[in-house]
């Protein structure tokens, strides 16, 4: 049989494709890669990293979490939003740290920034210096250490700047000129980020659906009203290199891959009806999920020895991050809140097997692939 030369194949593979006025490459995008990120509550610190690098490094995870801290100690993500203002002179440890740090592959790893202690009037224009400042110093440490970006928790711990109702009571303002404010220190924040790291990726907790007035099932997260003028804000100024992931918390309690996918349609079509820069978002916010290891809510615990009881069994847990990889464009980050993924303490081996066969169980998702 003769066969025939493969540019030939090619030359009349395109010439079909020009005839129905597209070409196979444009129907089929090359698949993104899947990512796994690991955060937890007591995510490490950059000398933890550095000494628990060939630990991590066997896991499955493509990246991680961790907290910057001062010489001292003293976390910074704790006082970004409304406490003292940093220097980037107070972390030099940090820097010299990474340098001295080896990962035998690629590791997208994000500087922690939290919106604590949160007390600040959207018009007090010295506290909201110092905010970008603080900010300005995160985005220089994450440029300087080789990070990826932001992990930029929305999470209202303390108080609640993103509150409306809260911030009416204690800072009276007319509604609108506050909505105005809110996205000019928007504007202000992402300038003093992109100022250091223009390439920046800021993966979120929560972003435009927590703003809504209805909640998700399951998961009610109160009143964040403020926010979407806030990244409004965000998009108008951001340079077009910066990258924002919503990290879609709200997929801790999610069971079925049906879930996963409104998730996902909501994140890439309903949020386009609530920013008011829906081709900025289209082209600058990208869908993640989050699923809690140890995750603890109404009827169920944790307990390392004895799974019964606790809401991610090991098969299971490997079928949502399965899921949630085979959903996402590219991130899915795994929190924790005893299991510690870092030194195997409070997690069983089944438990980190179930993660490495999600892993490589998830089926590429293309951009030709139907929802």
């Amino acid at each position: 049989m003769k066969l025939i030369p493969t540019a030939l194949l090619l030359f009349i593979g395109l010439a079909l494709g020009s005839e129905n006025g597209s070409s196979a490459c444009a129907e089929e995008k090359p698949a993104s890669v899947k990512k796994l990120i690991e955060w937890s509550a007591v995510e490490p610190d950059s000398r933890t990293v550095r000494r628990l690098a060939g630990q991590f490094d066997k896991t499955p995870f493509d990246g991680f979490v961790f907290r910057t801290t001062t010489a001292t100690g003293e976390q910074m993500m704790w006082q970004m939003w409304g406490g003292r203002k940093y220097e980037f002179s107070e972390f030099e440890h940090v820097v010299n740290d990474f340098k001295a740090t080896e990962f035998s592959r690629p590791m997208d790893y994000f500087v922690r920034a939290n919106v604590t202690p949160g007390k600040v009037d959207w018009f007090d224009d010295e506290a909201w210096e110092t905010i970008s400042h603080n900010f300005g110093v995160a985005a220089r440490l994450a440029k300087t250490t080789g990070s990826k970006g932001l992990l930029f928790d929305t999470e209202q711990y303390a108080y609640r700047p993103f509150d409306s109702e809260e911030i009416e009571k204690d800072f009276p303002c007319d509604p609108q000129k506050r909505n105005e404010q809110v996205k000019q220190r928007g504007r202000e924040w992402i300038k003093a980020i992109n100022a250091e790291f223009p390439e920046a990726t800021i993966l979120m907790t929560f972003a435009y659906r927590a703003s809504r007035q209805s909640e998700e099932e399951r998961f009610r997260v109160g009143n964040y009203e403020l926010l979407a003028p806030f990244l409004d804000g965000v998009l108008d100024a951001c340079d077009e290199r910066t990258t924002f992931i919503d990290g879609w918390e709200y997929a801790y309690g999610y069971r079925t891959s049906e879930e996963f996918r409104r998730a996902h349609r909501i994140m890439t079509k309903r949020a386009l009806k609530w920013t008011a820069s829906p081709e900025r978002y289209r082209e600058l916010f990208r869908p993640a999920f989050g699923v809690w290891t140890d995750y603890a809510i109404h009827d169920f615990t944790w307990n390392s020895e004895d799974w019964s009881g606790n809401f991610h069994q090991p098969a299971e847990f490997e079928e949502r991050v399965r899921m949630a990889l085979e959903q996402t464009d590219e991130y899915v980050w795994v929190y924790s809140s005893e299991a510690n993924w870092w030194t195997g303490k409070n997690l069983p081996v089944e438990y980190r097997e179930a993660l490495r066969k999600a892993k490589s169980g998830a089926k590429t998702k293309t951009a030709a692939t139907p929802e």
